[in-house]
Parts: C-alpha cells; structure tokens; sequence
C-alpha cells in the first residue's frame, strides 16, 4: 500500500537543540512561505516559532481545533485538498490536512499534547509544491497530488471562462497549449481546445515534462468537474509502438526545433495523434478503423490477486500493488474488455465517469467510488489487446481490511518486509509509518490493515533477529499485545494494538547504556530532568518548590544545562523569564524517564528523552 509517512513533530529545530536528532521541517521545505506569520486560533499559546515550522496549544478538542484552523487559513487565500493516490488511517485525536495557496504549500497537524497536560497541539510545515497546478478560486472537493502530476475539482465558473484560467495560468508556469490543428496556436491565448461529448479538453506540453491533459465537463447542476493529469507514460509507449509510422526524431535539434511548439510539441501530438483522431465535435460519428467490433461477453477470472476484477482472458499481468499500477494483454477485442469492465465496475457500485476517448481501437474509462478512483486504457495492440490501469483503487495492503477477522490460521498468510527506522523495523506495506529519536531513545511506528497476530508474530521474527530477547511477562489479548525486551542497548518494549481496520505498532528503544554513560541516568524510582535555554536570556524555572536557573544558551548545542531528579507523577512547573510573563504548565512523567525540558519563544517544550 502507498505509505504516508509521517514524522511526529515533537522537537525543536535541530540547530537549535542538540538534545534531540531531527528537525521540525525537512530541509527542503519552501523557504518561502513563513508559518510563524499565519493565523491561529482564539487561545492559541506559542511552543515554538520559525518560518519552516510553527508549533502552538489550543484549548478546544483536536477535532474542534482542526474545523476552526482550516476556516481561519481559508480566509487567508489557503485551499485544502486530499492527495487521491495516498492512503490516511483514521486515527483518533490526530489529523492531518494538507492546503495550498498559489505556489506555497502547508502540512497541519493537529494532535494531543500528553508532555503539555493533554492540550492540543498545532504544528504548521512548509510543504514543497513538487509541481503547482491552478486551482479556480471557488474550488470545491480538491484532489491534487503534486507529484504525478494530477489534479481534480468541482467549480461553478463557466466552461470558458475556466479554459482562460488554466489556459493563462499554465501557461505562466511554462505550459504551452498544443493541438493537432495544422495551424497550431503561435500564443497562448488562442483557443486550441477540443471538443468532447459533455465539455472540451486541451493538451499542454512543457520539455521535458510529460503533456498533461486538461479535460472540462459539465454536470447535470450546471457545474464543472475540472481534471488535469499527467498523459501516462504508458499510454505514450503504447501509440509510440502502435501500427502508426514510426516518428524520426533529430539527434541534435536546432535552436528553432527546442522552441516547445517545435521539437516536444511535434513528438507529442504524433504519438498522441491516434488517439486524437476519434474525437470529434459533440454528436458527430466516431472515427472508424474498420468494421465495427462484436461485443462478446466475457467470464471473470477466479480469484485474481488483484482489487479490480480481471476476464478470464487476461495474459501476462503485471500488477504493482504499491503504487497502484496494473497491466495485461487479452485475445478479447476492445470493445469486448471495454464492455466487460463497464458491467463489472457498475456491479460493484461504482460510479463511471465520461470519457475523451471511446473508438474501436482505443477505450479510456474512468470509475469513481468512495473517494477511490480508477482509469483504465484499453488499446488494440496487434492482434491483441493491452489493457493498462492505475488509481486509488488499485493501491492495497498486504491483507484485505477483513483479515483482522480471520482464522487464526490465515493469519500467517500475511506477508510483510522490514524497513529500517533508527535500526528498527517497521512493517511494510502499511498505511502509515514514522520514527522519533531523542537523546536516549529512539521509536517506530506502523499501521497495517491485517491481524494483530500476524503483526506481532512479524516483530517477535525481526526483534530476535537483532538480538533482542523477551523480558518475560508479556500481555496478549485478541485486541492489545504488550512484550518487553532485554536488548544490548537497554530496555525494549513492542505495543500492538487494534483500533478499527487498522492495527498500530510502535517499537521503542532506550539506549541505557548510553544514558548511564553520560551521567544522565536517573536515580531509581525517581525521574531525570534536563534543561536547556536557546534565549539570550537566563531564565528560572520552577518545579514544585525547587528552583532551577537555566543560563542563556545552555543545553542549546548538547546535554549540558542543569538537571533535575523528581518523584514520577504529576508536576506544576512555573517559567520566569525577564520581559516576559511568568509560564505556568503542568508535567507528568514515570518512573526511569528523562525529560529534556526546553526553554524557547514560545514557552516550554517538554521531550521524553529516553
């Protein structure tokens, strides 16, 4: 299954705190969007303040919080759109969302705070844009995944007035409009679209990218459904390889021939050229090869080991279950595959959408369910027919969401491969995986849709392999499994837990032997703090009725600030720093923790460090 991968923001920027490895924003985050400068919401108290990466508490629940960051973002220009192609567990108390304005990208997390009295916690990321798409202003039901490229929404805005916006704005990223006309467009803003049944659709080409292909199509409400994607690579392969004549590219193109209606313009709309031919205007008959096909209808295959069905003529499948890829060939002709899938999509409840391409040769059908979607090519391939499909709907787990209920026995059927996290293993594939690391611990986390006996059974198998033994003692029940390790770097421990579809693991680490060698290891029974300061002011904090001075700039570039051993349980904490008002927060740690407590802008971090 496609994962998304999510590190827990949970520290401060590594530049300024050594106490714990990673920083709050991957380097490539846009440099030029500032999130310190972005709306918060009512009660909001600052943790922490840069331009990659702002953190703040809220006082209302996650999902309260959630609702009133995204309404106060979109007043400031911010459209909120779902990736089509990702996979999201539902996880509670944590929500992830994902907006754009213009060029700028934002990653809100929003989530409990446990080391901050359980308040809520809001994290702002600068999220790179791999390649920005225009959204029209009152786009509704955003599906963009920046990376395919591909992008999908619903508007009010008039079919021609929507073809102007992409057709300028496309163009201001370096797109060109192509059409198959003689006389092709010498601008930009000539109309070079096509028509189709509902609506039209225009090419864009941009060397060396991959065309794109921008499709407009009224519904029944007077509304817009506006797609732009990627032409599939396969899809170029396959009319590249087709009984067209073979195109004679130039080795060395003339300056003239780099011009993107030259060179690009020319290769792309030959290739795509066959596939071009059957559209014509609304109403108008079909491009014809030859005779019309016969339809003949055709069985399913049994058992295919894939999402979608297959017809029992299916040959030479190729299906990656990871990205969502699936092809074959078939003895059946177009027309038959085609209709095979029309009737078997709709059996399933699934939804089809109209499509640019409907001839003898050539099929492109598209099928909507659930928020998944499906787009299948079905193409005359010689004497055979090539059948080529990607989608949501094709990206799956290792186990169906319906093995959590089956026999023991089925259980070691479920297959997973170790990815290392911090020398830990995590299972894959799996909807959603990350790590932590801090000074003294280090942890890894998955969700996975499969049984909690097949998870556990995977983790004992990789654990031992590095050595790591069981402690004794293990909780197991059906729904929550509960191992401690002894390991050559301190005590593990494995916690595996059902909650709905998904099942989460989380492996974690602390590395005693490090801690003791440092000095930092806490008396027994008792709790270890470590303070650190980035201002330039020193700060006093108070912890209990015990007063600790932390010097500006102490424990900033590694675990040297003042310490502080603590009974487990429950603690008021008071912050004082000159020119600012007192901070008072309450902490709650356990036996044999190390907490790094961080003074910042914002207040107080507080970091379990082992």
């Amino acid at each position: 299954m496609r994962r998304i991968k999510l590190k827990l923001m949970a520290a401060v920027a590594a530049s300024a705190l050594a106490l714990v490895v990673g920083g709050l924003a991957p380097a490539w985050a846009d440099a030029t969007l500032d999130t310190s400068k972005l709306a918060r919401v009512p009660g909001a108290k600052e943790t922490y303040a840069s331009p990659l990466t702002t953190i703040f508490t809220s006082p209302a629940s996650v999902e309260e919080t959630a609702k009133a960051v995204v309404k106060l973002l979109a007043a400031g220009g911010w459209q909120l759109y779902t990736d089509p192609f990702a996979s999201a567990a539902d996880i509670p108390n944590l929500a992830m969302m994902t907006l754009k304005r213009g060029p700028e990208g934002l990653t809100v997390m929003v989530s409990l705070a446990p080391a901050q009295g359980n308040a809520t916690s809001v994290s702002y990321t600068a999220n790179p844009i791999a390649e920005d798409l225009p959204f029209a202003a009152d786009a509704s039901d955003i599906k963009y995944a920046p990376t395919r490229p591909y992008l999908s929404f619903v508007t009010k805005t008039p079919l021609a007035d929507s073809l102007a916006l992409f057709t300028k704005e496309l163009a201001q990223r370096g797109w060109s409009g192509w059409s198959r006309k003689e006389n092709r467009a010498a601008n930009a803003g000539e109309d070079v679209s096509e028509p189709n049944e509902r609506g039209r659709f225009q090419f864009f080409v941009r060397e060396p990218a991959k065309p794109l292909m921008l499709l407009l199509q009224s519904r029944d409400d007077g509304q817009l459904i506006v797609t732009l994607e990627a032409v599939p690579q396969k899809l170029l392969t396959l009319a590249q390889e087709s009984e067209e004549p073979k195109v004679e590219t130039p080795s060395e193109p003339s300056a003239a021939a780099r011009d993107a209606h030259d060179a690009f313009d020319d290769l792309a709309g030959k290739i795509m050229q066959d596939a071009l031919k059957g559209l014509g205007t609304p109403g108008a008959p079909r491009a014809q090869d030859g005779p019309a096909q016969s339809v003949s209808a055709l069985d399913a295959m049994e058992a295919p080991e894939t999402p979608i069905p297959l017809p029992a003529t299916a040959t030479d499948i190729d299906f990656d279950a990871e990205d969502g890829d699936l092809s074959f060939e078939s003895a059946s002709n177009v027309a038959s595959v085609a209709q095979f899938y029309r009737d078997a999509m709709s059996r399933a409840g699934w939804k089809s959408e109209r499509s640019p391409i409907n001839r003898d040769n050539m099929v492109v059908l598209r099928f909507a369910k659930d928020e998944r979607d499906l787009s299948l090519t079905v193409m005359a391939f010689g004497a055979k027919t090539r059948v080529t499909a990607d989608g949501s709907a094709l990206v799956v787990a290792a186990a169906p969401a319906d093995q959590a209920d089956a026999p023991d026995a089925e259980a070691d059927k479920v297959e997973f491969k170790a990815e290392e996290k911090y020398g830990l293993p995590v299972a894959t594939p799996g909807s959603l995986s990350g790590s932590e690391k801090s000074l003294f611990r280090v942890s890894a986390h998955a969700s996975v849709r499969a049984p909690v006996k097949a998870v556990v059974a995977f983790y004992r198998r990789e654990l031992t392999a590095r050595g790591w033994t069981e402690d004794g003692g293990a909780k197991e029940s059906p729904e929550q499994v509960d191992i401690s390790f002894k390991t050559p770097q301190g005590p593990g421990m494995l916690n595996v837990s059902r909650k709905g579809d998904e099942t989460f693991a989380v492996v974690t680490l602390r590395q005693e032997d490090a801690a003791r060698k440092a000095g930092m290891l806490p008396p027994a029974g008792q709790t270890k703090l470590l303070f650190g300061n980035i201002l330039e002011k020193d700060a006093v904090i108070t912890v209990g009725k015990t007063q600790v001075k932390v010097p500006a700039g102490s424990g900033a570039e590694g675990p040297d600030g003042p310490t502080l051993n603590i009974a487990p349980g429950k603690h008021k904490y008071r912050l004082r720093v000159p020119g600012k008002p007192d901070v008072t927060e309450d902490l709650d740690v356990a036996s044999g923790d190390i907490w790094g407590v961080m003074i910042g802008p914002g207040g107080v971090l507080a970091v379990p460090m082992y």
